[in-house]
């Protein structure tokens, strides 16, 4: 009986370490498959803030691009007045048309990321208070009364119903009209003419203003938020315009 009694002692203390290892293996495991869960996830989600980064942020830059050099060339190349003297009509109506879609494509990529702004996280809520300080700061400029001309005037509210009507609403309403379907809709859409009407005649007047050297540096700020590493847009192609008013032809 003592050997039997030993043998089950040895049994039962065998058993009790291998199930106290095999606890401590199984927690191991659940920890383990938690982390990696955990860890799949975060990379999940990285995966997806940088391609909503990518859905709206690329598209912003480009258009503040665009918009920035057209008010350069505007300025300090003399854009307007050169196409306003041109004999063929074509070139003419294309510096009014092209640098209307130019001020409304930003408005409008403005309006979507707007409407999206609570999925756009660059990574720290430093970097989005910064991007939302920028551009109040481009719509303030639009905005002011500081110049008494008040051409290139656009009121906050006008700035979101231009970039209302540039919202294509054919796609999934991330996306802005074309410079095909602006065209389209400024010939054709009493709409799209009404809320365009007053930055057109602006255009019309085939001049510079203050109001556009302000607007340049702005834009340029955005730039170089958006793009710090100069990845997309070299750095040698974001010239700021003098800032002396007498410089504006």
């Amino acid at each position: 009986m003592g050997i039997e009694l030993t043998v089950a002692a040895i049994s039962a203390a065998v058993a009790l370490i291998s199930a106290i290892f095999s606890s401590i293996a199984n927690r191991r495991q659940s920890i383990l498959s938690a982390e990696l869960a955990r860890q799949s996830t975060k990379i999940a989600r990285e995966a997806e803030r940088h391609d909503v980064m990518s859905r709206f942020r690329d598209p912003l830059l480009w258009a503040a691009f665009d918009l920035q050099s057209r008010l350069y060339n505007i300025v300090a190349q003399h854009f307007l007045r050169r196409c306003r003297d041109s004999k063929v009509a074509r070139e003419r109506e294309y510096a009014k048309t092209s640098t209307l879609f130019v001020f409304c494509d930003y408005l409008g990529w403005v309006e979507i990321l707007r409407r999206r702004i609570r999925f756009l996280d660059l990574g720290s809520r430093e970097d989005n208070r910064e991007l939302i300080r920028l551009l109040s700061e481009i719509a303030r400029v639009f905005n002011t009364g500081h110049y008494r001309d008040r051409r290139y005037r656009v009121w906050r509210s006008e700035q979101r119903a231009i970039g209302e009507i540039m919202i294509d609403t054919r796609g999934d309403a991330d996306s802005c009209l074309g410079y095909v379907e602006f065209c389209r809709q400024l010939e054709t859409n009493p709409e799209f003419i009404k809320w365009t009407k007053g930055l057109s005649e602006d255009i019309e007047a085939m001049t510079g203003h203050p109001r556009l050297i302000a607007l340049q540096s702005s834009l340029i700020d955005l730039i170089n938020f958006l793009d710090p590493d100069a990845e997309r847009i070299p750095a040698d192609q974001r010239s700021r315009l003098a800032a002396r008013v007498d410089e504006i032809p």
